[in-house]
């Protein structure tokens, strides 16, 4: 039969490791800074990250993680998104374009802010703050109502967008308000993350029905095909993505 001295020991040893292995895991969590700067931060992709950003110029680059740096490819815009076939989107003065070979393609419509998910799905919000979903079919926009401020949308390719802070997702035909407050959101590969109001980024848990909290300090966040957010700093132009989140 054991001592009441080897005991303690052992308790204290597996409270010791228990202690060391939560510390690792929240250490895993790292946010890598990526060269170069951005106004705004796009990722698309099925199941890959395509990532986009808006430099300081206000040009359109491209993500080449081979060689570690971004490609431009100009063009001029405030907001922009990437839908899951990599193709980026974007809104210049509310003019809508997208990107067609090496030529930014003009389309119908205006918008204040755009995004694009699962299912080649593409929406904007209209100048009224509306929810609009592009039909490639009719090569026109289909109204949903709504009002929001920004979008999102998530790898089955439904909306989510902040409207006073308040986050709200489409079910169905009816705009669900869900827990938490925001100031950005971004969603893909099967995640959905926020911006909080303190600007750390959350991580949405469909079993628990709750936000987690992942830190970092951020002002803009989007993911793609792999789930991965990316992230531009707050108050500032610096990009980063979350390492070893999952």
């Amino acid at each position: 039969m054991p001592s009441i001295k080897n005991l303690t020991i052992f308790t204290v040893f597996i409270f010791y490791l228990f202690v060391i292995l939560l510390v690792t895991d929240i250490n895993a969590q790292v946010w890598e800074n990526l060269p170069g700067h951005a106004k705004a931060i796009a990722v698309g992709g099925d199941s890959t990250d395509v990532v986009w950003v808006l430099g300081r110029d206000n040009s359109a680059y491209r993500w080449n993680e081979s060689s570690f740096s971004w490609e431009d490819f100009g063009g001029k815009a405030s907001v922009i998104t990437v839908d899951s076939n990599g193709t980026p989107w974007v809104i210049n003065n509310k003019q809508i374009y997208r990107l067609r070979g090496q030529t930014w393609q003009s389309m119908p419509g205006k918008a204040v802010d755009i995004a694009a998910g699962g299912g080649d799905s593409v929406w904007v919000l209209g100048e009224s703050g509306s929810a609009y979903r592009w039909n490639e079919s009719s090569f026109s926009w289909e109204d949903f109502g709504g009002k929001a401020s920004v979008i999102t949308v998530d790898s089955n390719g439904a909306p989510w967008v902040i409207n006073d802070r308040q986050i709200y997702r489409l079910r169905g035909q009816t705009w669900q308000s869900m827990p938490g407050k925001a100031v950005d959101i971004g969603a893909g590969g099967g995640e959905v993350w926020t911006v909080g109001e303190s600007n750390a980024v959350y991580r949405w848990n469909e079993e628990s029905f709750a936000w987690v909290d992942l830190g970092g300090k951020v002002s803009l966040v989007d993911a793609g095909g792999t789930g991965t957010p990316y992230a531009v700093e707050n108050r500032g132009t610096q990009v980063y993505r979350l390492r070893a989140w999952n």
